[in-house]
């Protein structure tokens, strides 16, 4: 039962840390996990969750908005399109077609090649809109700050009465200003998160 509770706070820690440079994570679940956790927050839910629908909007104030939503909706289009060709690929291959097969696996990789650089151009030009609105971000983000510090006490306690070593215990944030974690690993090409202990 403790497990998963560490678990909850776990999961909870690392979305509302994300909120706070704008990576979404659906906000019924994250109400969910607050509810089962029964926890009393520092900050009226009412007013995090307000900050972090002012920080999910942030975006839609740049001249180029709609475009870059079109291209996101067209990269999803392009990822269940692909699904639907490796499947027929594979049904092809199980016919004995293999030359279809090949046509078919090579035209799925040219669509995994354009769905990843729709998906990092996006990305790419929403980190510049947030970028430019560093001062009006860090604002927003205070009270997210104070609820992901509050949380990790409350880690810090759950695993201490489960007997573990809190210094062995890690989690991967976006940001790492909170009091009481060191960083273990910064960014890397493979993971754009810090992986920290709670210290």
């Amino acid at each position: 039962m403790r497990i998963e509770r560490v678990r909850k706070l776990r999961r909870l820690i690392e979305a509302l840390d994300g909120y706070r440079i704008g990576r979404y994570t659906d906000v019924g679940r994250v109400e969910e996990l607050i509810d089962e956790l029964g926890l009393r927050l520092p900050h009226d839910w009412s007013e995090v969750r307000r900050d972090i629908e002012e920080i999910l909007s942030l975006p839609r104030r740049a001249p180029n908005y709609e475009r870059l939503r079109k291209l996101e909706a067209l990269s999803s289009r392009l990822s269940r399109a692909n699904l639907a060709i490796i499947g027929v690929a594979i049904l092809s291959y199980l016919a004995g077609h293999p030359y279809v097969f090949v046509a078919l696996a090579v035209s799925s990789l040219v669509v995994l090649n354009v769905v990843y650089f729709l998906k990092a151009y996006v990305n790419f030009k929403i980190s510049e809109v947030y970028a430019s609105s560093l001062e009006e971000l860090e604002a927003l983000g205070a009270r997210i700050k104070e609820t992901v510090e509050f949380l990790l006490r409350q880690l810090r306690k759950e695993l201490r009465s489960m007997g573990y070593r809190v210094e062995e215990f890690r989690l991967k944030l976006w940001v790492p200003d909170y009091s009481g974690i060191q960083v273990v690993k910064k960014p890397s090409i493979l993971s754009s998160r810090y992986v920290v202990k709670l210290a």
